[in-house]
């Protein structure tokens, strides 16, 4: 079978986590599938790697913007596509061609566009315009295709809820690397990644920025905290900005209340570093709103890190039993659970124990394992 997966959305975070991951667990499957990897140009450099049965194939176009993405994927992919004499397609963002017959699989990454959460609808102008054009090629995706992969209940129950009817689906969780993501020890290799970027002790929140992933709730419950909890703690956070607005929105706040010593923006960091960061941290801290899957919890988890959590799903469907949660919404509830772990040496031991055994459940060769059966099953439909 000849298998297309079309990768040009990927640009950054946990997209970009998961095509690679997905990508080198399907190659190590023991089967004759031909797969074409579609590309941006700067997409392949991130994804390429030799294998026999894997071509890429880069294109321009999708690098320059959204719309023009959008387009190439519906005017000039399904050609590709044809010519390439492809079985099947793979779209693992929300969205693929709509004039094609060939057979189509869609994964729903971002589910915001499905969100009623109040961050989701406190958005400017453009983005409420993009995420309804989001919504409506969604919608029009599933109708199209002949299975719909969720990487969580809660994606799919969200998605069904705004009344999308979906002939066939198939909930894949995303994976682990535990090569790469398992509890360190000692300052021997702590101390160096902590030096790099002048920490201390500190609550640590990994994520892109964006507005429903609440930073400013976090960093307004951080403020509540001033004296509540050692004046020397830090709070974190790693990730790419892709809301100018709101960083400065965040930073202005900060400057007004004392605090740009103490809240750090390490923005995009390497990779292989964010183990380490896991591991050092005090507590992992996750506010977001609105979530598809939470890919950090996990890596989180993985590393010993203790966990508090938004009380919104997917979060306790990742999580179980292994965090403390809280309403993302309120600063008061957010700092309140934060001192209270903070005093209880015993919670955060539980709490880190508890994710170290949660995150054995996820692992990427299940995430590949899963994922082609689906594509394997898809012709049936």
């Amino acid at each position: 079978m000849k298998i297309a997966i079309n990768t040009t959305s990927a640009v950054a975070g946990g997209g970009v986590t998961y095509i690679k991951s997905l990508l080198t667990y399907l190659a190590k499957l023991n089967t004759s599938h031909q797969y074409l990897i579609l590309t941006t140009i700067p997409g392949r450099e991130t994804f390429y790697f030799q294998h026999p049965r894997f071509t890429f194939l880069s294109f321009k176009l999708p690098s320059v913007g959204l719309i023009s993405r959008l387009c190439w994927e519906q005017i000039f992919l399904p050609s590709v596509l044809k010519r390439r004499q492809i079985d099947v397609l793979f779209s693992p963002a929300n969205v693929c061609p709509l004039f094609t017959n060939l057979s189509k699989i869609v994964m729903i990454q971002n589910i915001e566009p499905f969100s009623n959460t109040p961050v989701s609808k406190r958005q400017g102008l453009l983005p409420c315009i993009r995420l309804k054009l989001l919504k409506r090629l969604t919608i029009l995706s599933i109708k199209k295709s002949q299975m719909a992969i969720f990487p969580s209940t809660k994606a799919r129950t969200d998605t069904e809820k705004s009344g999308v009817f979906i002939k066939h689906a198939e909930v894949v969780y995303h994976g682990i690397d535990k090569e790469i993501f398992h509890p360190y020890r000692g300052d021997d290799q702590l101390s160096p990644c902590k030096g790099k970027y002048g920490l201390g002790t500190f609550i640590l929140c990994v994520s892109n920025m964006q507005r429903y992933k609440n930073f400013f709730e976090l960093i307004k419950a951080f403020v509540l905290l001033r004296d509540r909890i050692d004046n020397a703690m830090q709070l974190v956070f790693a990730g790419t900005c892709f809301d100018r607005h709101y960083y400065n929105e965040m930073k202005v706040f900060l400057t007004k209340h004392g605090y740009d010593n103490r809240v750090i923006f390490l923005g995009n960091i390497p990779y292989e570093e964010l183990p380490y960061l896991y591991a050092a941290c005090t507590l992992f801290v996750y506010p977001s709103t609105c979530e598809s899957f939470g890919m950090t919890l996990v890596e989180a988890m993985a590393c010993g890190a203790p966990i508090l959590a938004s009380q919104l799903e997917p979060m306790p469907e990742i999580c179980a039993d292994a965090a403390i949660y809280f309403d993302p919404t309120n600063p008061i509830a957010i700092a309140d659970a934060i001192s209270k772990t903070l005093k209880d040496p015993e919670s955060i031991s539980t709490l880190s124990r508890k994710g170290l055994e949660r995150a054995k459940a996820f692992s990427w060769e299940n995430t590949a394992r899963n994922t082609l059966k689906v594509l394997e099953n898809v012709i049936q439909y």
